[in-house]
């Protein structure tokens, strides 16, 4: 049997490795029971602790708000022992301003810092005062307000083209300090767009803030809802094109505009280019023929324009005049003879109890000699009575036969009497 070898520890400390490893373990021994039984205390400077300020409910509920001077932090030297101090952070501090619970209307105010542990039994002391001392505060109470974004951007449009330049938000909401917010007049886009546009394209500006005086305002604590909008431009081409006068109502051969002027006769449009291709002239709003009754007329008429059809010129209405003191009028009494109703239901029966209508008739001179009562029909429409019975009044529809530049001047209406069959 093989002698088992025996324990050398002469041969274990000859090994490096082995020494090595028992070095540093002794050097981390000695080290922390060095630091543990170190009672010599040392200083150090703890950073960016957050200021707290308070102000008293009632300020707050009053509108009371701090918008400058609360986002500053602090620094203060405490002292200690080497091991407690490195555990320190900002967190085990409170720095706060006392008198901030005593304001009570706005203003700008000076206030001192003190500084204190969070935890009273942290073993540590404060040994310096805060740094800052002192801080600044401005209080006021909150305002909101809206303001119309003005468009004052530069821009160079090319010939024979129109821009139409829209915001993506027409409005810009404010709130800051109500003495800020009210030194505002107005809010506006400004910027020059370089060449010329001849189509379309979109750029962003930063919204701009005015006294009254046209004085640009500056100020951090003014918040806005955007701080830049979109100008988007629309580019279309224009186009001038002459207006017609529009009539309800009229005789088809009577060629009223021989008697008609407008002004002005011709106006400036822009529209998308397939519409504006097809488009030689826009009309006004109808003027209804049996509502003429003047030997001369002067109306502002609004343009009947097509989808997608922008007005450019200053004039937003045309003025139209008439002359038909060349025309004349004639009465003619028509017998319920001429009367045509229709739109009756079989089970129901009726009769006229209007005998006669007088008509009043318009139209050239030589015409209206030719004209009498058998040349006059007159229909009622009986559709919409709904089981009505008795008598009832019903719009009539005067024609005139035979006859295609004359016209029927009011409004007339039938009494009918309607039973059951």
């Amino acid at each position: 049997m093989k002698n088992k070898r025996r324990f050398s520890l002469s041969r274990l400390f000859r090994n490096n490795k082995f020494v090595l490893i028992i070095s540093l373990v002794m050097s981390i021994i000695i080290w922390v029971v060095m630091s543990l039984s170190n009672t010599n205390e040392s200083d150090r400077v703890i950073n960016d602790i957050p200021i707290q300020i308070n102000l008293s409910e009632e300020a707050e509920n009053n509108g009371l708000k701090i918008f400058s001077g609360d986002d500053q932090n602090a620094s203060v030297t405490v002292k200690g022992n080497r091991v407690t101090l490195g555990t320190i952070t900002s967190d085990d501090i409170v720095v706060s301003a006392q008198t901030a619970g005593t304001i009570s209307t706005p203003g700008t105010y000076a206030l001192s810092l003190t500084a204190k542990k969070a935890m009273s039994t942290d073993n540590f002391e404060i040994s310096s005062s805060v740094s800052p001392s002192v801080i600044t505060v401005f209080v006021d109470h909150s305002k909101k307000a809206s303001f119309e974004i003005e468009n004052k951007l530069k821009y160079t449009v090319a010939k024979g083209y129109h821009a139409d330049v829209t915001l993506s938000t027409s409005k810009v909401k404010v709130k800051g300090p109500q003495s800020e917010v009210s030194k505002i007049a107005s809010a506006s886009i400004e910027g020059t767009i370089g060449g010329e546009i001849r189509e379309d394209k979109s750029s962003e500006f930063d919204i701009k803030l005015y006294d009254s005086s046209g004085t640009e305002i500056s100020n951090g604590m003014i918040d806005l809802s955007e701080t830049s909008v979109t100008a988007n431009f629309s580019v279309l081409p224009e186009k001038e094109v002459p207006v017609n006068l529009a009539y309800k109502n009229k005789p088809q051969n009577l060629n009223v505009n021989n008697f008609a002027s407008l002004s002005p006769s011709k106006i400036l449009i822009a529209a998308p280019s397939s519409v504006l291709d097809k488009l030689n002239s826009v009309s006004t709003e109808e003027i209804d023929m049996n509502n003429i009754s003047n030997a001369k007329i002067k109306r502002n008429l609004e343009l009947d324009l097509p989808d997608k059809v922008t007005n450019l010129s200053d004039n937003k209405t045309i003025s139209a005049s008439l002359d038909l003191s060349s025309f004349r009028s004639k009465r003619l009494s028509v017998s319920n003879k001429n009367f045509h109703l229709t739109g009756l239901d079989k089970s129901y029966s009726y009769y006229f109890s209007t005998d006669a209508l007088d008509v009043t008739i318009k139209g050239p001179k030589n015409r209206i000699k030719k004209l009498s009562a058998s040349n006059i029909s007159c229909s009622i429409d009986a559709s919409d009575i709904d089981g009505t019975t008795g008598s009832i009044s019903l719009p009539a529809k005067i024609s005139i036969k035979n006859n295609n530049t004359c016209w029927v001047f009011g409004d007339y209406k039938v009494n009918v009497y309607v039973y059951k069959n």
